[in-house]
């Protein structure tokens, strides 16, 4: 088989884990948000707001999840991520472009962060906003694996975004930096966001 060969198979792979995982995000944000909204007092105020929350909550995770999990030396949750860092420029490396390796992995970081959502309901009575926080946890996943996979794949990337690719590729050449993918919110309030030029102390 040739590397074109083998890239083409490895861009076919990377696409279909890419499609089955936006098909369950799109399951597991829209299902509880339908249920939760047929149940709370829906406006269309606090769905807004529990979108924007979503999406605050979606930037968080991603950066705590990737900093102190995927880049925990001897963490099994990271295999894959030390994977994707490997194979950056080989004819393989399409296919470890995902953010999450299989629809299983998407529903169990919806079903992780619904518990403390759940939990923070409860004893909040925020029943209200959580629909539209189940909707920003969807578009944020959504949004990322999108973007990563152009970023990796140099497609073109929406507009105000052309800085992530080289953002995100300065991660890869100094790997304890700049965890967020394309909303950067996190590395610069925690100070993961150095000029390319030097890493964080």
């Amino acid at each position: 088989m040739s590397a074109i060969e083998a890239r083409e198979i490895s861009i076919d792979h990377g696409r279909m884990k890419k499609r089955n995982n936006a098909a369950t995000a799109v399951l597991c944000g829209t299902l509880p948000a339908m249920v939760l909204g047929l149940h709370s007092s829906f406006t269309w105020e606090r769905w807004f707001f529990g979108v924007l929350l979503g999406l605050i909550w979606a930037n968080g995770f991603e950066y705590a999840y990737h900093r102190w999990l995927l880049h925990h030396p001897g963490n099994p949750l990271g295999i894959g991520h030390r994977e994707h860092h490997a194979q950056i420029g080989t004819p393989e490396s399409p296919e470890h472009i995902a953010l999450a390796s299989s629809p299983l992995n998407v529903f169990l970081l919806f079903a992780v962060n619904s518990i403390p959502a759940v939990l923070i309901c409860l004893m909040t009575g925020l029943w209200a906003v959580l629909s539209g926080v189940f909707i920003g946890w969807m578009v944020y996943l959504i949004s990322a694996e999108e973007i990563h996979w152009r970023i990796h794949m140099n497609g073109p990337l929406p507009v105000g975004l052309q800085f992530a690719r080289d953002y995100h590729m300065s991660h890869h050449d100094v790997p304890n930096s700049r965890y967020n993918i394309f909303l950067p919110m996190c590395d610069f309030l925690l100070g993961t966001a150095p000029p390319k030029s030097k890493a964080p102390v």
